[in-house]
């Protein structure tokens, strides 16, 4: 059964780049697990080892051909870091250079997106989750891109 994360937390990270996991992630995260930048490069995500398999295998399916796709993948793969396991006291290391792409401060929010665990700096989330929160087009957005049935023989870009 896949690892599954939700809700969010306010934390801190300490001056050596460490966070402490909240307890409610930390079986879910498992060992292993991965600590790269997300899929839209505004946060760290913590992926737990079957969920960056998967993205690996989704990322390895992109032809190296294709020049703007590989800029994509040199980003994610150029700043993951696999193989990482919480200390005694259930800390991370956060490498340096994703706490800067990231733009993590002394105040962090973990918020829980479903397969994996994002990072973000505390006052980029806020206002994140406000603009989407006070988007009137943004379920209409998810409902057409995924839910709604099949128009004119498009189905949603997210489907697998």
């Amino acid at each position: 059964m896949a690892a599954e994360f939700s809700g969010n937390f306010a934390h801190t990270i300490d001056a050596k780049g460490r966070i402490t996991i909240p307890a409610a992630y930390r079986e879910a995260l498992g060992e292993g697990f991965t600590i790269g930048l997300n899929s839209s490069f505004t946060a760290v995500a913590l992926y737990p080892k079957d969920q960056w398999e998967q993205i690996c295998r989704d990322l390895d399916r992109i032809p190296y051909t294709d020049r703007q796709a590989m800029n994509y993948v040199r980003v994610i793969r150029g700043n993951s870091f696999a193989g990482c396991d919480l200390d005694g006291q259930g800390r991370a290391l956060v490498p340096p250079t994703l706490r800067q792409k990231a733009g993590l401060n002394k105040g962090i929010r973990f918020v829980g997106v479903g397969l994996f665990l994002e990072v973000w700096d505390e006052e980029k989330y806020l206002a994140a989750s406000e603009a989407a929160e006070n988007d009137e087009a943004l379920l209409d957005y998810v409902n057409d891109a995924y839910f709604r049935p099949v128009r004119e023989g498009r189905q949603g870009e997210g489907s697998r």
